[in-house]
């Protein structure tokens, strides 16, 4: 089924920073290589697949674009069977600012209830959408477990009311930097690096 929501945007507006930059390759520090990537992906997929040793109807849903290369990356690791998904979320904007929302415009979802869903997001920093999601899988989809898994944890980012929001597995916490590569984009580029990069601000 088809479903349009709207949240706001996990990822914060970085555009009043960055839109006038002209980012080129050779700007990006790198942050985490691809190894260690590799290394952190690998830990975080035995640690899952621990967890969910004794569970039936996992089901995996990555949410794109960003965590497309982390989720297909994790679920090659899982040593236990699993059924993979993915949503869709557009942030849109107002100018060369962006908005704050998140439209979740594909949730296009086979029927979850009574299954143990684990979604899969590429960066946690303000919240909100991380719980939307959340909401969403509980309470619309009525699965029997809700668990996120994020490639990378901003806690610093978020917003007051979420203060107490944790991812229940991640590879990474960070500070607050604009990171890029293995799935992250900066203007829909960048996202076919094998690492993780920052660009700082000058």
């Amino acid at each position: 089924m088809f479903r349009r929501f709207t949240a706001r945007n996990d990822r914060p507006s970085f555009c009043y920073n960055y839109c006038a930059m002209n980012i080129t390759q050779d700007k990006i520090q790198i942050l985490f290589s691809e190894d260690q990537i590799a290394a952190k992906v690998s830990e975080l997929a035995a640690e899952i697949s621990r967890d969910y040793n004794a569970l039936e109807d996992l089901v995996v849903v990555g949410v794109l674009k960003g965590a497309f290369v982390f989720t297909a990356d994790l679920v090659r690791k899982l040593s236990i069977p699993c059924e993979i998904e993915f949503i869709r979320l557009s942030s849109y904007h107002k100018g060369t600012e962006s908005s704050g929302d998140v439209k979740a415009y594909d949730l296009t979802l086979p029927d979850l209830s009574a299954k143990n869903v684990l979604i899969v997001e590429d960066i946690i920093d303000s919240g909100r959408t991380a719980k939307f999601l959340h909401n969403f899988f509980k309470y619309q989809s009525k699965a029997n477990s809700v668990k996120i898994a994020t490639l990378f944890d901003k806690p610093c980012r978020r917003i007051p009311e979420l203060q107490d929001l944790k991812p229940d597995y991640s590879c990474f916490t960070i500070d607050d930097k604009f990171i890029l590569g293995y799935g992250l984009d900066y203007e829909q580029r960048f996202r076919e690096l094998p690492y993780v990069g920052f660009v700082s601000v000058v």
